[in-house]
């Protein structure tokens, strides 16, 4: 092992957002701090801490009376999702602002950090909407990365606020200049996201849950179609409907959100052939019914649960747009421009066995990934690795 400066770390994660908050930073943010400590490195996850009236503003309850209360909880998850150790964790003060939909910081994270060789902030921009957060100078890292993963833009545009389009241009150029002012290195997952005055690279730094890896094949009498994400009209739910009605096949949807009354009244006024299961935290435990996975969403910079169901040997079913341009890669995507396109390629989809994923499971390997992101951190004196956990 290296010698270290008293103090400083390897690596600093911050997030946005947290489990039990089930958001793409969340689980991102935990693999990446789990995953470079468990390939050696000394690591603090930095992770917001709501009180209790956020706590119930945004769960319906009051889950943690304490920072420790949710860092034990959020141990135990991990180990359930099949991360590696959970290293050590220190909160931000933070709110939970309904308006917005979002957790929102109360005080300057990149302050809270403590000095690293390396900072990586999940969401630089949102992690900057507090108006006293430092610029690059005053952050102790030698350097920092950003990982852009929402595209903020185009919720706005969806939104019922007065000028969407106006407001999401001026939100747009907030964000690129909250990054440029404290990032050295700006990433994202796939071309579908730009902010104005960045270059924003696209790597491949993320994985999916290992328990999707060893999930069966496919088989001859398993021909179910399901949908999975979160019930928000930007996630093409209008969509979903229409197809599976052209289709006349039945779709299981698994997900909840804020939209859930809206989309279960348009199934009463217009019926379509879904059923509603509500969340599940385990998909990897029940993937193995079903052939397909439908996803209409183009609002996603790069969707975790279509790479889930393409590593665990799943058809995935995709509108052309910018953010499913990594999955062209893949031989089970399968891709429409239009709803008679969508019912075409899900019928072909239903008739076929799924080519095997070995690609997919490659690419999406989440160990695989936290070794790039350590690369691109500049961490390369590598240090003596921890046995990776057993799969859940």
């Amino acid at each position: 092992m290296r010698n270290r400066e008293a103090g400083r770390y390897d690596a600093v994660v911050l997030t946005s957002a947290a489990l039990p908050w089930m958001t793409g930073p969340s689980f991102i943010s935990l693999w990446h701090a789990c995953g470079l400590a468990a390939l050696g490195y000394r690591v603090a996850y930095l992770l917001p801490w709501l009180d209790a009236a956020s706590q119930n503003r945004l769960w319906g309850e009051r889950r943690f009376a304490d920072f420790g209360e949710q860092v034990d909880w959020l141990r135990a998850e991990a180990a359930a999702l099949g991360c590696p150790e959970l290293p050590e964790c220190r909160p931000y003060r933070s709110t939970y602002a309904a308006r917005l939909k979002s957790i929102v910081p109360m005080e300057d994270v990149f302050g809270a950090a403590p000095p690293a060789q390396s900072l990586i902030a999940s969401e630089p921009e949102h992690l900057c909407w507090y108006p006293f957060t430092r610029r690059r100078g005053h952050i102790r890292a030698d350097r920092t990365l950003g990982l852009s993963m929402t595209d903020y833009e185009t919720y706005i545009r969806s939104s019922d606020l007065p000028i969407p389009g106006r407001v999401a241009q001026l939100v747009s150029f907030l964000h690129g200049r909250a990054v440029r002012l404290r990032i050295d290195l700006p990433l994202s997952l796939s071309p579908a996201l730009t902010l104005p005055g960045l270059t924003m690279p696209v790597e491949r730094i993320t994985g999916v849950s290992r328990g999707y890896a060893h999930v069966p094949p496919v088989g001859p009498e398993t021909d179910a179609v399901y949908f999975l994400g979160a019930f928000l009209w930007e996630k093409g739910l209008e969509d979903l409907a229409r197809i599976a009605r052209r289709a006349a096949l039945p779709m299981d949807v698994i997900g909840a959100g804020r939209d859930e009354a809206a989309f279960r009244d348009l199934l009463r006024r217009e019926p379509a052939p879904l059923t509603l299961k509500g969340p599940n935290r385990r998909f990897w435990e029940d993937i193995g019914g079903y052939r397909v996975m439908l996803n209409p969403s183009k609002s996603e910079v790069l969707c975790t649960a279509t790479a889930d169901a393409l590593v665990a040997g799943r058809h995935v079913v995709l509108p052309e747009c910018p953010g499913n341009l990594p999955f062209h890669a893949y031989p089970n995507a399968h891709f429409y421009d239009d709803l008679d396109g969508a019912v075409a390629a899900l019928r072909h989809a239903v008739a076929q066995v799924p080519e095997p994923p070995e690609a997919a499971r490659r690419d999406f390997d989440w160990m695989q990934a936290c070794r790039r992101l350590a690369q691109l951190c500049g961490l390369t004196d590598a240090p003596a690795p921890r046995a990776e956990p057993a799969i859940a």
